[in-house]
This record gives structure tokens, C-alpha cells and sequence, in this order.
């Protein structure tokens, strides 16, 4: 007769770890992925910037108000297996410095989705639809990614020794687009490095959630 061995708790464990990792991580991405691609083929015109004119941010907001929610409340559920992912994965990697950031990167992104929801909800105009029009911003773009970016780069570094040398660049590269993407605060010339930094950690989360999917197996 063969011996059936029974896996180990600790086993047993990171392998819960890795299933939570690479179901968070993959989920994420998608719903954050989503939300862009419905404001982009649903909406009448682009998502405007902060920096636009007044009347093109009013016009948007009038015409588009459906997007937005839509748009708003795909963001918002994104920031939750975000969270979780970063909960997993910490306990593999990065520790304290990475497990904060990484929350207060899902904290940004709710605060962007559930501002970005007040506009139309609350049929905000004037300066109030200004006022939270550049909140959402703040806290989807130069607050949001930032944080995302110290979560990719310390989980990189910690990860290095286990992980294809090429994922390690590509967090260290992401952390350093991201983290520069702070300077938004100052300049508007600055902006491309919100997308940058932002979809290389997306990118790099994509990447680790698959791999811990293929750990798992």
C-alpha cells in the first residue's frame, strides 16, 4: 500500500496564500481595467483632466453622468481584492513598509471611486464639481500611485531571489516611474508618469498573481 502524505500546515497555508494571491491580484486588474475601458467606449468624449478648462469638465459631467457611475463603482470594487491582494502577498514579502503602502494605495483608489460617484449623485456643479473633480484625481493619480508603487518595489526586492530577474526590474522600473508621478502635485508636465508608473505595477501585480497561481499547482 501507498502512503497518502498529508500536506503540512504550513503547507497547506501558502498554498491558501497563493490561491488568495493570484485570485486578488488577477481581479484587481481586471475590474481597474474595466472601469477605463467603459468610460472610454461608453463615454460621449475622454474622461477630462483636472487641468482642462472649467467648461470642459462641466460638459463631460453633464453628458456623462451613467458613465461615471459606472465608471466610479467598477473603481471602487477594485480597491477591494486590491487590499487583499496586498494582505497575501505581504506575508510572503515586503513586510510593514510594503503591506502599508499597498493599503493606502486600495484607500486612494476608494477615495478616487467614491468622489468620482459624489459628482454625479450629487448633481455637483460649480465649484463644488471642481472641488471634487480634483479630489478624484489627487486621489486616483498622485496619491494612489505612488503608494502602489513602494508595495511593487519592496515586494520586488523581497521577491528577487525566488522570481524571473526580469520581474524584479520591471517592480524596481515601476517604483521609480511611480514614485517620480508624486511631482503631479506641481506640474502638469509631469502627467504621463501617472500612467507609467501605474500600469507597469499593474503590470508587475498581473505577472506575480500568475505565477503564484502556477506555485500553487
Amino acid at each position: 500500500m501507498t502512503a497518502v502524505v498529508s500536506p503540512t500546515p504550513a503547507a497547506a497555508a501558502a498554498t491558501r496564500a497563493s490561491s488568495r494571491q493570484a485570485l486578488t491580484g488577477i481581479s484587481f486588474a481586471v475590474l481597474f481595467v474595466a472601469s477605463l475601458v467603459f468610460s472610454g467606449l461608453a463615454g460621449s468624449s475622454t474622461y477630462p483632466s483636472p487641468f482642462d478648462a472649467d467648461k470642459v469638465a462641466e460638459a463631460y459631467f453633464a453628458d456623462n453622468g451613467g458613465v461615471v457611475v459606472g465608471m466610479s463603482v467598477l473603481q471602487l470594487l477594485s480597491a477591494v481584492p486590491l487590499a487583499a491582494f496586498v494582505l497575501a502577498l505581504t506575508r510572503r514579502a515586503g513586510g510593514g513598509l510594503a503591506r502599508a503602502s499597498g493599503l493606502c494605495a486600495a484607500a486612494g483608489l476608494a477615495v478616487c471611486a467614491l468622489t468620482g460617484l459624489a459628482i454625479p449623485v450629487l448633481d455637483a456643479s460649480g465649484d463644488t464639481l471642481h472641488s471634487l473633480h480634483h479630489l478624484t484625481f489627487m486621489a486616483g493619480g498622485p496619491a494612489h500611485v505612488p503608494f502602489l508603487g513602494i508595495l511593487v518595489g519592496v515586494s520586488a526586492l523581497a521577491l528577487r531571489t525566488s522570481a524571473p530577474r526580469w520581474t524584479t526590474v520591471l517592480g524596481l522600473v515601476s517604483a521609480g516611474l511611480a514614485l517620480l508621478s508624486v511631482l503631479t502635485f506641481v506640474s502638469e508636465s509631469v502627467m504621463p508618469l501617472l500612467p507609467l508608473g501605474r500600469f507597469t505595477a499593474i503590470l508587475w501585480i498581473v505577472v506575480t498573481a500568475i505565477r503564484a497561481a502556477r506555485l500553487r499547482k
